[in-house]
């Protein structure tokens, strides 16, 4: 096609999903060729028809037309054979739950497109692995800066009208569980450095603020690393585009970086020769790729997803996915407590003690009976019905407690974040967890809870000077998955005692319970129960209500038992442990 050739590729990026694109050359290359990629942002059709404020196939064609390999593939469900899934789907709808702890999103199947579309074109005789640039506009522009940031082999970035420090994308495709936890795009992008990357922006959109925020801080980065001429942008008073100003910008820069060092150009102009009809540049006439064991649900995609997801990961990587914090003993921050000379002989009912992080400016309140010195202390975990409840428990604690509190021991009792809430509280918070990008931003309940419990034994060696080889975790009911998980962290951490909790005969292979009882997104991305174990480096814990089908998760040093027992009785295991 006018001196070119565009080649129609199907590449499978996971079993039985598939990524569609075209592949534009010249038709009489000299050596090796350098290579653009190009993603597109949320317009239907962007891959195979010029729209209004971009047009991929006149950037791809031009590249071409300058002596590049240029490649552009479709968003998921973004063009007529391209319709495996939903766009929308994975963060929304009934499973965005259960997707959230598989690790699985729009946003991580797109990376994987993009990082797959680079492993097949390198692999190719004729394409320049050390020649390698990116661009694309609005949501492409996501794709761009996310794929150069965890792939160094992206030697070029050019992402156009998207790089914001207070607008992180809208869409699904571009947010994913605990993305933006403590990280804007602009961190991410800053990982380019001291690669070469030009950013354009315009006064119509949220780049508005480009050149004196964003650009202003790639600058200073960039200068750290004395290479100041490597970051520059195209600004313009237009409406959200990658037209032909835009794009004709972006190809001198890329002709400066990946073929011709001496080019000093600012603008390449493009050629007036006509792009490939759409229909050229379809792969197949269908919705759905003509070949067996196509996925072409969102459950097929699951159970797809799951099946590579069973081998754990390394000890490190299983710890950081939780996404807790073992705090400094001077980050402890006690906002006030029962005086100490009084709580020696104060009871569970009568000792309180109002405690956080500096950190976090977290607050938590817990009734308290300190140990004496040598003997054991227990964290009570139990899913209170409102703070009435707790109350009651500690004024009037179980027989079983008042015993192991009589024998010398001691017993902290926590309300954890989420147990004193009233209903319209309850409700707000419901309604904004429904929210797709919920997780991008925030931990949920039973990651703060996590949190709390570890902030708990912290608070143990600094208020008690409890050594954590003498405290036991011991959980009932619906707090026995979210404390064994934060058990587990704390054994990738220090020393620490035993466990024990009734799981009440629920399924750890089914991602709808993690949702219900530990609801921390990406945990079973690897090994779920599996990666856990391997954190608690042989401690001992007692479990009950395990079902049979998952005793072979466990390690041969826990003590399982499948009856559920009631909370005394868990009491009473402990003291053997």
């Amino acid at each position: 096609h006018e001196g070119i050739v565009v080649e129609n590729i199907r590449i499978e990026t996971l079993p039985g999903l598939y990524m569609m694109g075209n592949l534009y050359r010249p038709k009489k290359p000299q050596g090796k060729l350098p290579l653009i990629l190009n993603p597109h942002g949320h317009g239907m059709h962007s891959r195979t028809r010029p729209l209004d404020v971009a047009s991929v196939p006149h950037r791809a064609m031009n590249q071409a037309l300058l002596g590049f390999a240029a490649f552009a593939w479709s968003m998921t469900a973004h063009e007529d054979d391209v319709m495996q899934i939903e766009h929308n789907g994975l963060l929304r709808g009934p499973e965005k739950s259960i997707c959230n702890v598989l690790g699985l999103s729009s946003f991580g199947l797109q990376l994987n497109n993009s990082i797959k579309v680079l492993d097949y074109l390198l692999s190719r005789d004729d394409i320049d692995a050390q020649r390698v640039g990116c661009t694309g506009e609005s949501g492409g522009g996501t794709q761009t800066y996310y794929l150069a940031a965890v792939d160094d082999r992206v030697k070029v970035a050019a992402p156009a009208v998207m790089l914001s420090g207070h607008f992180q994308g809208g869409c699904v495709c571009e947010n994913a569980p605990l993305l933006h936890l403590r990280y804007s795009t602009v961190h991410f992008a800053g990982v380019i450095a001291p690669r070469p990357l030009l950013i354009t922006g315009c006064t119509g959109d949220w780049s508005h603020h480009m050149r004196e925020r964003e650009l202003a801080s790639l600058q200073e980065l960039y200068s750290l690393y004395g290479k100041g001429e490597a970051v520059d942008s195209f600004y313009q008073d237009e409406r959200h585009n990658y037209d032909q100003a835009s794009r004709e910008h972006v190809y001198a820069w890329m002709m400066r970086w990946l073929m011709d060092g001496d080019f000093t150009e600012k603008r390449i102009p493009e050629s007036e020769k006509p792009i490939p009809r759409p229909e050229q540049l379809l792969v197949h006439e269908t919705p759905l790729p003509p070949v067996k064991r196509v996925v072409n649900s969102t459950q097929e995609l699951i159970q797809a997803w799951t099946s590579l997801h069973q081998k754990p990961d390394t000890e490190i990587n299983a710890a950081s996915t939780l996404n807790l914090e073992y705090p400094d003993k001077k980050d402890i921050l006690i906002r006030s407590q029962t005086p100490r000379y009084a709580y020696r002989q104060g009871t569970l009912g009568q000792n309180v003690i109002a405690y956080g992080r500096f950190s976090e400016d977290s607050g938590l309140t817990c009734r308290f009976v300190p140990p004496k010195r040598g003997k054991r202390c227990a964290v009570i975990l139990r899913g209170w019905k409102d703070s009435n409840a707790w109350q009651q428990f500690a004024k009037r604690p179980p027989k079983e407690v008042q015993k192991w509190i009589d024998q010398g021991n001691g017993v902290l009792l926590p309300l954890l974040f989420g147990q004193n809430r009233d209903e319209s509280v309850g409700a707000y918070r419901d309604a904004i967890e429904a929210s797709y990008l919920f997780t991008s931003f925030n931990r949920t309940v039973h990651m703060h809870q996590a949190g709390d419990i570890v902030t708990t034994a912290r608070l143990a060696e600094v208020e008690f000077g409890l050594s954590l080889k003498n405290l036991t975790i011991v959980a009932d009911r619906d707090m026995a998955l979210v404390s064994f998980v934060a058990w587990a962290f704390l054994c990738s951490q220090t020393k620490i005692g035993p466990f024990a909790g009734d799981l009440r005969g629920m399924d750890l292979t089914n991602p709808e319970n993690w949702v219900e009882h530990a609801y921390f997104p990406l945990i079973l991305r690897a090994g779920g129960v599996k990666d856990l174990v391997r954190l608690c480096k042989g401690n001992r814990a007692f479990l009950s209500g395990v079902k049979a089908a998952c005793r072979r998760l466990f390690p041969r040093n826990f003590e399982i038992v499948e009856e559920k027992i009631g909370f005394e009785k868990l009491l009473e295991e402990t003291a053997g442990l």
